[in-house]
């Protein structure tokens, strides 16, 4: 196993592990119907800068997973181009409160070396 190999695993085992807290579980849903639940992590702050470097109270909310995950049981990642699309993807967590709350992914930055993917998730509308 080369050096890469050991990094995606070592980013499955951290983003995936419930045991240490941090993995939480994800439910996707697709807007051509497939469904998804994996785990990986979440994580919703109330601080922000504005467009001038101000501090700002609002909510952001990103996930973080390996692309495996959901590729291993068929859900659609990747549009017919081959580049990660999650456009019109639903998600829903559960917070600290114990609130279960449904997003929709905004925006993704795919790791394509160790497989880990960040979306920013928002609202849904």
């Amino acid at each position: 196993m080369n050096l890469n190999d050991l990094a995606k695993a070592d980013i499955l085992t951290i983003t995936s592990n419930q045991a240490t807290g941090w993995g939480k579980t994800l439910a996707f849903l697709a807007p051509t119907g497939e469904t998804a639940e994996i785990v990986g992590l979440h994580t919703k702050v109330r601080l922000q800068f504005d467009t001038l470097g101000n501090y700002v109270n609002t909510k952001k909310a990103h996930i973080s997973f390996s692309e495996s995950l959901l590729t291993d049981l068929g859900y659609p990642v990747r549009n017919d181009a081959g580049q990660v699309s999650l456009v019109g993807h639903l998600v829903t967590a559960i917070d600290s409160t114990g609130t279960s709350v449904q997003y929709v992914v905004n925006e993704w930055y795919p790791d394509e070396t160790i497989g880990l993917i960040v979306c920013v998730i928002g609202a849904v509308a």
